[in-house]
């Protein structure tokens, strides 16, 4: 596999392992005899990038991986970008910083912070029943769909299977698997039922709301939760675990805040940056007191494992807060969330709220998901 490596800005934060970095002493540490020359060690952006540039490349080949982009977020903002590879296995098309990728599950977590937004403004209670901000039942046989609340939907306790048989659009029946708000099952059909419910107090269709209420501020333009047909030009294509070119594959022309967004890491570092800066006195942020609560550890995630990374595991348990896994490591918390959608994508991102930095990888093939793992595993920080 040929692949093509694209760089951007140089400025390469701290994100990043320091054991990737060679162990040096300084002159505080102790006094060098008079005349002696020490070789400076590389600096930590150079170190950084030999490693992506050669880590990265090696995973898009044993991984069947054609293209790969990288954001990571450093000091509380954008630092470095990182391209690597192709938009469609067999082209030369080179993904970029504009290259569009599928994120998948991680279209979940801005209807989230949106939600929350509503909860501020007073139009939303996140532990009233969802039913009664409608007209109608949502699902009319299904008695127990009438105590979901919006924090069961974001922290995945409402009952709901992840997707119903046959797909949402089928309109198929869906059931309540289990009294709402009693343990954690991960389920898409949620932020669907949840998404309705913010159309209807807000009269607006998901697509427009996100994009006049985060999207716009942000200053995030490529983004949406339908296609576009710019994205013709711009969008990888998906491919399967030999890295083939996934034929026929479906385009999202209906907004599914479960998984429909088309996004750029660069553009989903920015909305990842608006969770963790400190100033919150903007228009469209939330409240402090609100990002606390959406990152609290609230619900054990059952039979799910903490995503591997350098340094000793603190706890085995991964939790959800609302809308977002989080791990315990030895220096705090680990917000994250993953990504797969069968049309041939995998992503991931996480942050650490604490000090500011965080990481967006998006894959446009299924053995992404390996990738971003051994990725994660050699360079993230304990």
């Amino acid at each position: 596999m040929t692949l093509f490596v694209t760089s951007s800005r140089a400025l390469f934060g701290s994100f990043l392992l320091a054991a990737l970095l060679p162990a040096y002493t300084t002159a505080e540490d102790t006094a060098m005899p008079q005349g002696q020359h020490v070789t400076p060690p590389p600096s930590r952006s150079d170190s950084i990038q030999a490693t992506l540039d050669q880590l990265v490349p090696e995973l898009m080949a044993e991984y069947h991986v054609p293209g790969v982009s990288i954001a990571v977020i450093d000091d509380r903002q954008i630092a470095w970008d990182r391209q690597y590879g192709v938009l469609r296995a067999g082209g030369t098309d080179k993904v970029d910083r504009t290259t569009v990728f599928e994120a998948c599950s991680m279209s979940k977590t801005p209807l989230a912070y949106l939600a929350l937004k509503l909860v501020e403004q007073g139009k939303l209670d996140l532990d009233k029943p969802l039913t009664e901000y409608l007209d109608e039942p949502y699902l009319p046989d299904e008695p127990l769909h009438k105590r979901i609340t919006a924090r069961m939907v974001v922290s995945h306790t409402s009952g709901f299977p992840n997707w119903r048989d046959g797909g949402w659009r089928s309109g198929g029946p869906l059931p309540v698997q289990f009294e709402p708000g009693t343990k954690f099952s991960y389920s898409g059909e949620g932020f669907l039922y949840l998404q309705r419910v913010v159309e209807h107090i807000t009269g607006t269709p998901w697509r427009e709301y996100v994009h006049q209420n985060l999207f716009q501020p942000l200053e995030i333009t490529i983004s949406s939760y339908v296609w576009e047909d710019r994205y013709d030009k711009l969008a990888a294509a998906g491919h399967d675990r030999d890295g083939k070119v996934k034929e026929n594959r479906s385009l999202f022309r209906h907004a599914n805040a479960g998984y429909s967004l088309y996004c750029t890491p660069l553009e989903y570092a920015k909305y990842l940056v608006e969770i963790v800066k400190e100033d919150r006195s903007a228009d469209h942020s939330l409240s402090g007191d609100s990002i606390d609560a959406m990152l609290t550890r609230t619900t054990k995630a059952t039979g799910r494992e903490p995503i591997t990374r350098s340094g000793k595991t603190v706890c085995d348990t991964v939790y959800w807060g609302l809308a977002w896994a989080i791990n315990e490591t030895a220096s705090g918390d680990r917000i994250y969330h993953g990504g797969s959608n069968g049309t041939g994508f995998r992503c991931y991102c996480e942050f650490d709220r604490k000090r500011g930095r965080g990481i967006v990888i998006m894959t446009n093939a299924i053995g992404g998901k390996e990738l971003w793992q051994r990725v994660i595993a050699a360079v993230a920080d304990p």
